[in-house]
């Protein structure tokens, strides 16, 4: 039998983030919209300029449960008539918040974008926020949060935060806050929250899809009007790192410890940034990388040892993470140093390589739908960035070379420091960490750091 010849696989065309349209409304909103031709279900996101550091130091997590009651009602939809409505018409809306900004995203077919439009302003200025459902959403997120704590891997995450930034910073806390800080807030703290932060000027509104353009007349009549002169907007911090330390929390009878070992590093608007996920990939962002090959596939230790990069809008961290069987972690954590220590074992030329192809040809993929393309913006926006940016890292990506990407990494995860948390059994686990090198504190189940 005779086979035919295998296709020739061709390099992908070249890509570029969609080009965007921008106009400002007489009160600062901003309007960005991307034509996206056979892109259907509109995507529409409203990015509010409403940082964490807006909420007082009394109320943290005001702010989440503000975005969560948004869309539970308002002035002229009262009630579940507003679900009711944006059901009607073929949406989808939801509300979070993240460190540096709040946004809201409604997801409809182009022919009801108009509608869509309306609904959304409704939740921005005339929101119900009324008592019951705050409370009802305040259960559920502190219920959430009281999930997160019980697992080590929730638990690891939220130490992980407060290890790494100094926690004068709001950014060392979870966007929930700290165990009970949810306690006590009312539907008058939330109407407070939101008279007193939401606003046009620094707002983005972002709208990408296959849609009719007279769509403006409706955006103009939703928020034309829109302001609020009392407003005072809130800066964007500037987080600092934390000394480096060791963290053990004691969770009594697990059989299996979560292990973070991190480092305050970078965000996206530094140079080294492209060359900092090229490095990343290698040693820990691909399934064959350096931690995953040795951890997992040599040694069998867990089912899966990686390296992430969180950017905030300024600064972030790198760290590693995975779970380990008790009696393995000691093991693990000798040999995690020479596996990131390109100091001594530089990234190579065939790394570089297959982090490139993964990070530009994973890239298009992030923006491919018109979700993607309102998200990458708003996304962006938060951090400061324009969209250009996307361009710019793609470049950086190609300019990288295994000593570039070696330098940033060997500069900024110092594999002779960094913080470590431990989640797991400390009567099990403190003395492997001790033979480790590590000197940790003990944490009590429950306690804090």
């Amino acid at each position: 039998m005779t086979l035919p010849p295998r296709p020739e696989v061709r390099r992908p065309m070249p890509w570029s983030f969609p080009e965007g349209r921008t106009l400002v409304l007489d009160n600062g909103l901003r309007v960005i919209t991307h034509d996206l031709p056979g892109q259907y279900v509109v995507s529409a996101g409203l990015l509010l300029d409403v940082p964490l550091t807006s909420e007082p130091p009394d109320k943290e997590g005001v702010a989440i449960l503000t975005a969560s009651t948004l869309t539970e009602g308002t002035l002229d939809h009262p009630g579940t008539s507003f679900t009711e409505a944006v059901e009607a018409c073929g949406a989808v809306m939801e509300a979070t918040v993240g460190h540096s900004h709040a946004h809201v995203l409604v997801d409809v077919p182009g022919a009801h974008l108009g509608t869509a439009v309306g609904l959304l302003a409704e939740a921005i200025l005339q929101p119900e926020l009324s008592d019951a459902d705050v409370e009802r959403h305040r259960q559920l997120h502190a219920a959430h949060l009281e999930q997160q704590l019980a697992t080590g891997a929730g638990r690891a995450n939220h130490v992980l935060r407060r290890a790494l930034i100094d926690p004068a910073h709001r950014a060392s806390r979870a966007k929930l806050g700290l165990p009970g800080s949810l306690d006590g807030l009312t539907g008058a703290d939330v109407r407070a929250h939101h008279a007193a932060t939401h606003g046009p000027e620094g707002s983005v509104l972002v709208l990408s899809g296959d849609f009719d353009h007279a769509v403006f007349d409706d955006v103009v009549a939703a928020f034309g009007s829109w302001g609020n002169p009392a407003r005072v907007r809130a800066p964007h911090e500037v987080p600092t790192g934390r000394p480096p330390g060791a963290w053990l929390v004691d969770r009594p009878g697990s059989v299996q410890a979560d292990i973070r070992w991190g480092w305050f590093t970078i965000d996206r608007t530094d140079p080294r940034w492209p060359d900092l996920q090229i490095a990343s990939n290698a040693l820990g962002g691909a399934y064959l990388s350096r931690l995953n090959r040795v951890l997992r596939e040599e040694k069998g230790f867990s089912y899966g040892v990686s390296l992430v990069n969180s950017p905030l809008r300024s600064g972030g961290w790198t760290y590693t993470h995975g779970s380990f069987r008790n009696e393995v972690v000691g093991d693990a954590l000798a040999l995690m140093p020479g596996l990131l220590d390109v100091a001594t074992d530089p990234v190579t030329p065939d790394e570089v390589a297959r982090a490139r192809d993964y990070l530009t040809g994973t890239t298009p993929l992030r923006y491919a739908t018109a979700a993607g393309v309102t998200g990458g913006v708003l996304g962006l926006t938060a951090a400061g960035l324009e969209v250009d940016h996307v361009g710019q890292q793609l470049a950086g990506y190609a300019r990288a070379t295994p000593e570039s990407a070696s330098a940033a990494a060997a500069g900024l995860i110092d594999t002779a420091a960094g913080s470590l948390v431990v989640v797991g059994d400390a009567g099990v686990l403190e003395p492997q960490l001790r033979a480790a090198g590590w000197d940790p504190t003990v944490v009590a189940p429950g306690a804090w750091i």
